[in-house]
């Protein structure tokens, strides 16, 4: 799906808010460049900013022990990071890499507590993505336990083409093992049956999606499902008419 030619309509979150609580809330943002594989959040530490992404997407990961981390989402256009603003919470919870160059509205926190409690539907809308984000990291944890590296892989390939809006990817096995929490020789492993069997065509640090329905095929049903937690959550404030006080 192209991304529309107005950027202030191309994150999903923005775009459904009344034009009045958008430009308003626009007014406080500066457009800031993702650069690859930038660490934007680091967990722990206090939040000066919130993101919406409309270009590029960004990894959540839980920082583990030593340097290892453990990836529990990815963030594009359809939504913002960091929630833990939205709820009131001083720290990050996850750290943020960019994963996909691009751009983003981003917005100072003392803002957009400023913009939270003079607009009813901003509320409305983050609190309800905050909540669905809820729901599909207890889904991710679900999925790291029971799901093969293979299904992951698949899952994770999907939604980067989601958020990156492109069947072409640029991502190494290194990053794709990082994200998967898996070694980097059973990526490589996965990747190659999914290419043999031509779901993907891949070289160091390019993939291109060449089947995806087979590839949702080969995916978990994570993936449908939290596009389905998604897609539900927003198509029911669609008919809602959102105000401000």
């Amino acid at each position: 799906m192209a991304l529309p030619s107005n950027l202030s309509l191309a994150n999903r979150l923005l775009a459904i808010l009344p034009p009045l609580d958008r430009a308003e809330l626009l007014a406080q943002c500066d457009m800031v460049e993702l650069q690859a594989q930038a660490v934007v959040m680091v967990a722990g530490e206090r939040m000066a900013h919130a993101w919406f992404p409309v270009e590029g997407f960004v990894s959540l990961a839980l920082p583990l022990e030593g340097d290892e981390a453990l990836e529990m989402g990815l963030v594009g256009n359809e939504g913002m990071f960091s929630t833990s603003l939205v709820l009131d919470a001083p720290c990050a919870a996850f750290s943020c890499r960019t994963q996909g160059t691009g751009r983003a509205f981003r917005i100072g926190a003392q803002a957009l507590h400023r913009q939270l409690a003079s607009s009813a539907a901003l509320g409305q809308v983050l609190r309800g993505y905050a909540e669905v984000c809820h729901r599909q990291l207890a889904r991710q944890a679900a999925c790291l336990k029971h799901h093969s590296v293979e299904q992951r892989l698949a899952r994770w390939l999907l939604m980067a083409r989601d958020r990156a809006h492109a069947s072409e990817l640029f991502l190494t096995h290194e990053a794709l093992a990082l994200m998967l929490s898996a070694r980097r020789e059973s990526v490589t492993q996965c990747a190659r049956r999914l290419q043999l069997r031509g779901h993907i065509s891949y070289s160091r640090g390019y993939m291109m999606l060449l089947d995806e329905a087979a590839l949702a095929q080969a995916a978990c049903a994570c993936y449908q499902a939290d596009r389905h937690t998604y897609e539900a959550w927003w198509s029911s404030l669609a008919p809602v008419h959102l105000t401000s006080p």
